[in-house]
């Protein structure tokens, strides 16, 4: 069986910093603890990938200065805090820091990493999708079975979840160069790029990211009631003081 690491990009759910698009309904400090409750059903859904072992690569742009950790009140700062916020909450994952300039230089060194250590399928998801069924996660390690490189596109132009195998790499590290990252331009010139280096991928279904009003009231509508994501919801209801 192969090697197979399921990786979750993450960030603090620091005020002022998560789901900055979300604080004019819900306030600063809500749109956080609803960002906290994305990452709590993130992890619980990637727990659920058999066969595939789990890390979280957290974000390490925290505000210098340090940001209230929205559930627990300690100062996170830096990168040892991050490091320290993701290992006391789930302290049964390993973490590792994002590094690099843009997300490209992000997802091209947790591939490089991931492949060093001797993986040999690494899918890369993200915890602004915490609707999304579990069974695309599982679908897209079946993909790498016979693909390259697989894709889970996302409604704003981007995706949800990148794979590759480690007979791609590094061939397949020019995906994550020349991207207008943040833009509907991202899942096209990951396609042309695929193709031009004759990679043979798989798509996955659509999905959504909650990062605005839009997707903030599909979520509403969508989300399971037991889920945190859910329960969190019900604690901030359109209207939320800012």
């Amino acid at each position: 069986m192969p090697h197979r690491r399921l990786i979750l990009f993450a960030k603090v759910p620091e005020p002022g910093r998560a789901k900055t698009r979300l604080a004019p309904d819900l306030g600063e400090e809500g749109a956080a603890r609803l960002y906290q409750a994305f990452l709590d059903d993130a992890i619980a859904l990637c727990g659920r990938i058999e066969g595939a072992s789990l890390a979280v690569w957290a974000s390490g742009d925290a505000s210098p200065a340090g940001g209230a950790d929205v559930i627990s009140g300690a100062r996170v700062s830096a990168d040892a805090g991050v490091r320290e916020y993701f290992a006391g909450r789930y302290p049964d994952l390993p973490v590792r820091l994002q590094s690099g300039r843009d997300l490209g230089e992000r997802l091209s060194g947790a591939f490089e990493s991931s492949f060093a250590a001797g993986e040999d399928h690494v899918v890369i998801t993200g915890s602004d999708h915490p609707t999304l069924p579990s069974s695309y996660l599982d679908r897209a390690f079946s993909a790498l079975v016979d693909a390259q490189l697989v894709i889970g596109p996302s409604a704003d132009g981007g995706y949800y979840a990148i794979g590759l195998t480690g007979h791609a790499w590094p061939e397949a590290a020019s995906l994550f160069v020349g991207v207008p990252w943040s833009t509907t331009a991202v899942l096209g010139t990951t396609r042309r790029t695929a193709r031009r280096l004759g990679l043979g991928h798989v798509e996955l279904p659509e999905w959504y990211d909650v990062d605005d009003p839009a997707g903030l009231r599909r979520l509403r509508r969508e989300a399971d009631p037991a889920s945190h994501t859910g329960r969190m919801l019900a604690r901030l209801p359109a209207g939320t003081p800012r």
